[in-house]
C-alpha cells in the first residue's frame, strides 16, 4: 500500500518529464500505467487467501477482477494507440486517470470488507 501511495504522489512530477502536450499525456499514461501494476500487484496473493487479515469474498473477487480489468483494458488501449503513432486526447486521458482513482478506491474498500461505489463507476459493480 505505501507503495501505492508512492508512485501516485510522484504521478504528478513524473508527468513534467515531457514537452508537448502529447508527450505530457502519454507520460500520464505510463505513469498510471507503472501505479496500476503497484497497486494491483498483491492482487492474486489476496484472491487465493494468502494475505493475513483480508478475505474476499466469491463476489468481491468478481468486483475486483472486473475493475483491475476495465482500468486495464483502458490503459492498453491507450498505450496501443501511442504505440502506433497515434494521437491521444485530453478526455480519454482524464478518464483513465478517474477510472485508475475509482479502482484504488474500490481494492481499498473490498480488502477491508466493503464495497465503494467507487467500483460500480468502473464496472465492478456494486
Amino acid at each position: 500500500m505505501k507503495k501505492a501511495l508512492l508512485a501516485l504522489g510522484l504521478l504528478p512530477l513524473l508527468a513534467a518529464c515531457a514537452d508537448t502536450a502529447q508527450g505530457k499525456l502519454r507520460q500520464t499514461v505510463y505513469d498510471v500505467d507503472s501505479a496500476y501494476h503497484v497497486l494491483a500487484n498483491p492482487m492474486p496473493d489476496v484472491m487465493a487467501g494468502k494475505v493475513p487479515g483480508v478475505a474476499l469474498t466469491d463476489t468481491q473477487k468478481a468486483i475486483a477482477k472486473r475493475a483491475s480489468q476495465s482500468v486495464f483494458n483502458e490503459i492498453q488501449s491507450l498505450e496501443t494507440s501511442i504505440e502506433g503513432g497515434n494521437s491521444i486526447t485530453d478526455t480519454a486521458v482524464n478518464a483513465l486517470q478517474t477510472d485508475f482513482a475509482s479502482f484504488k478506491t474500490c481494492w481499498a474498500g473490498l480488502k477491508t470488507g466493503t464495497t465503494p461505489d467507487a467500483c460500480a463507476a468502473i464496472g465492478g459493480r456494486k
